[in-house]
């Protein structure tokens, strides 16, 4: 009997040992690129702990699901992921101004998009959203999780988009980009 117990013991310590190894690999090693565009390096992750993305030198490591990213002078950019299905989608940050000519409150309203130009979201109180001035949907929110499910009628699959407004002007948003291996151009 006690053999058996310490045999149960120990096939559960090596299954214990084989979930933590898997989830300490953190962010795909590789050079990486949005699925839009197969042929750009947006983000390579190299095994000696540097990486490089859009361009710039980091060193990074991972903590759940975040790639922390600091560059030569110390700065930090953290950018969530999720792989499932050997798929990686990469969450970008962007930042929205609320539009003054149409009232909302909390993620209802009008946001027009800081960096982006032309990007916008309109967001209804019947759980209609237009992104861009073309595509549009239903959404749902969870307020909980900081999150918005968004229904695309056409073009794109449903997407959980993180979200977050501060004061009643600025809506912080993190959109997932599928990636790709990246392609050599032929």
């Amino acid at each position: 009997m006690k053999k058996r117990w310490m045999t149960g013991w120990l096939i559960l310590l090596v299954c214990f040992c084989a979930i933590v190894a898997a989830g300490a690999e953190g962010f795909p090693k590789g050079d990486w690129a949005f699925n839009h565009a197969p042929e750009e390096s947006v983000l390579l992750v190299r095994e000696d702990g540097t990486a490089v993305f859009q361009g710039k030198e980091y060193t990074w490591e991972t903590e759940e699901e975040f790639l922390h990213l600091t560059d030569a002078e110390g700065t930090k950019t953290s950018l969530r992921y999720r792989t499932e299905d050997g798929k990686t989608l990469l969450y970008l940050p962007a930042e929205y101004t609320r539009a003054e000519d149409v009232p909302g409150e909390g993620l209802l309203g009008a946001w027009i998009g800081k960096e982006s130009e032309g990007s916008n979201y309109i967001f209804r109180g019947d759980g209609m959203f237009l992104e861009d001035g073309t595509f549009t949907g239903t959404y749902q929110i969870d307020a909980e999780a900081g999150t918005v499910l968004l229904h695309y009628i056409r073009y794109f699959d449903d997407t959980l988009v993180y979200f977050r407004v501060e004061g009643n002007d600025t809506l912080k948003v993190e959109y997932p980009w599928p990636l790709v291996e990246r392609q050599e151009t032929p």
